[in-house]
């Protein structure tokens, strides 16, 4: 879709919960390049189905207090205020653009829900309120990955800080922005690859960077090449919830094969393992390897036993010695896995193993 995804760095300025009340969102303002600009944080969804039980607005969330992925030097590159300059962020993984379904960001399985607020108790926004409250304090650097929009509503933000950010634009749709169902109204269908949204806080003292997800729970968690959800699941989701029985939570179906380990040989040779996570048989027949993001290979025609692992070699110089992403995909088109490898000296060779991310 054309939409501005953009990116925004700067200090945390101010932070608030949206008001009027009730508006589910957190309210951020980050001063950079000269201005105040707008941030708004979802803690709650208002894109799901008619009828749904009240649990179900709850957001995924995942929150990484130390998050490292070869993307991050190009969330450290964004410079202070918005960027690209009034031009969309290229939708693409080698441009640094953010997707939850494609760049092994996190492991969905490790997403769960929370309530967006409640008085003395743990809540969404109480946990977000604190981080952003914390990277003001200690003066981290914060970046917001999102959509941006006109700031065409003076004192928009008075009831909350006393004034508007001077910035001529702010930023929203800070979470996934895919998988969204299609009799949504128009407006709120915003579906594309490579245009999700999230938060980084960056402590330059430490160098230790903190990473936020969100998602709706209404959202499908694998989608087509224009971001449109496809039905199934192969065990790289989130848990879902039982709201009729009390909340229980149904984790995702186990994956049937899981990416072990990458290696990158001194005379250039390379391979990736996967293993054979079932009780039974696995036909690779179908599946597919691909790496960072790009055109998917053909697995080998095989058929594994139970735990049996498989080496698949891979052209010389497949794997970016800068680090990437590997996305194993079955014969149904769904994906089993997505990890992040994070390369080496070609010339001395290197190995990476994955736990289960």
């Amino acid at each position: 879709m054309s939409v501005f995804y953009q990116v925004l760095r700067g200090k945390v300025h101010d932070v608030a919960r949206a008001a009027p009340q009730p508006n589910p969102h957190l309210w951020v303002v980050v001063a950079a390049a000269g201005h105040t600009w707008f941030a708004t944080v979802n803690v709650r969804s208002d894109k799901e189905p008619e009828g749904a039980p009240p649990g179900h607005a709850n957001l995924y969330y995942l929150v990484d207090t130390d998050f490292r992925h070869p993307l991050v030097p190009s969330i450290l590159a964004r410079p202070d205020g918005l960027s690209p300059a009034h031009a969309p962020l290229a939708r693409d993984y080698a441009s640094g653009a953010l997707d939850y379904q494609r760049s092994a960001l996190f492991n969905p399985n490790e997403m769960r829900v929370l309530q967006p607020d409640a008085p003395g108790e743990d809540a969404l926004a109480a946990r977000l309120m604190s981080l952003f409250q914390l990277g003001k304090d200690q003066g981290h650097d914060v970046v917001f990955y999102g959509r941006t929009f006109k700031m065409s509503k003076p004192h928009q933000t008075d009831a909350a800080f006393g004034y508007t950010p001077d910035g001529p634009f702010g930023v929203h749709n800070i979470h996934m922005a895919q998988g969204d169902r299609p009799d949504l109204k128009v407006r709120d269908v915003e579906n594309g690859i490579f245009g999700d949204g999230a938060c980084f806080l960056w402590d330059e003292a430490s160098r230790r960077m903190t990473a936020v997800f969100l998602a709706f729970q209404a959202q499908g968690w694998h989608t087509d090449a224009n971001g449109m959800a496809v039905a199934g699941a192969a065990g790289d989701e989130p848990p879902s919830y039982d709201y009729a029985n009390g909340g229980a939570e149904i984790p995702p179906p186990p994956r049937a094969a899981e990416l072990t380990s990458a290696h990158v040989q001194p005379d250039g040779a390379v391979s990736v393992t996967l293993s054979n996570m079932t009780s039974a048989p696995l036909d690779l027949a179908g599946w597919t390897l691909d790496i960072d993001a790009g055109a998917a290979q053909p697995l080998p025609q095989a058929s594994l036993q139970p735990g049996e692992p498989l080496s698949v070699p891979l052209p010389a110089g497949a794997l970016d010695p800068h680090g990437g992403v590997l996305t194993l995909t079955n014969a149904d088109g769904l994906r089993v896995e997505s990890v992040a490898y994070s390369g080496g000296d070609p010339s001395k060779g290197w190995s990476d193993s994955f736990g289960g991310k």
